[in-house]
């Protein structure tokens, strides 16, 4: 179980993370940063819209857990 990590420590990489939003803490977010918009005043993308949001709109984020292995998945029916 991963737990929640501050957003200075965020992937700038491109990839989708779940974040808690600065103004609605009990709503979350899947967001990523569009690298190919840096430097952009709102370089976070929500992946639900096309709504993107500034730097400090998301105050911590974790990371989506592995996919199961299909091994796994066989073994539980």
């Amino acid at each position: 179980m991963f737990s929640w990590r501050s957003m200075d420590r965020a992937p700038q990489d491109g990839r989708w993370i779940v974040a808690i939003n600065r103004h609605e803490p009990d709503t979350r977010a899947v967001i990523r940063w569009d690298p190919a918009r840096f430097g952009d005043a709102r370089p976070w993308h929500v992946a639900s819209c096309r709504h993107s949001y500034p730097t400090d709109a998301f105050t911590d984020w974790m990371p989506f857990p592995d996919l199961p292995c299909a091994e796994d998945k066989e073994a539980a029916k």
